[in-house]
């Protein structure tokens, strides 16, 4: 079981949710059954190939992000460090 897909798959469905998309529906929408959305949902395992046609169903794209990128920007930002502005005043 892949925590990854699991967390990539609630985005989806949380997404389609904020688009008035039930779960069922989105899965229709892709070629997929309900049945089988919900099972790849409990199990986190979906192909590849099945996530990006869930996310072109939502206009989004999928794509690779370095580990905890967003964790290391927030920190940054709270150091002044994300657009180069600690020490200016300093």
């Amino acid at each position: 079981m892949s925590r990854a897909v699991s967390r990539l798959l609630e985005q989806l469905i949380a997404r389609a949710r904020e688009r008035g998309m039930t779960q069922a529906e989105l899965a229709e929408r892709a070629g997929i059954s309900a049945v089988g959305l919900s099972k790849a949902r409990h199990r986190g395992d979906l192909r590849a190939s099945t996530l990006a046609r869930l996310a072109e169903v939502l206009d989004l794209e999928l794509t690779l992000a370095p580990a905890r990128q967003r964790e290391r920007a927030v920190e940054a930002i709270r150091q002044g460090r994300f657009f180069g502005l600690k020490g200016r005043d300093d």
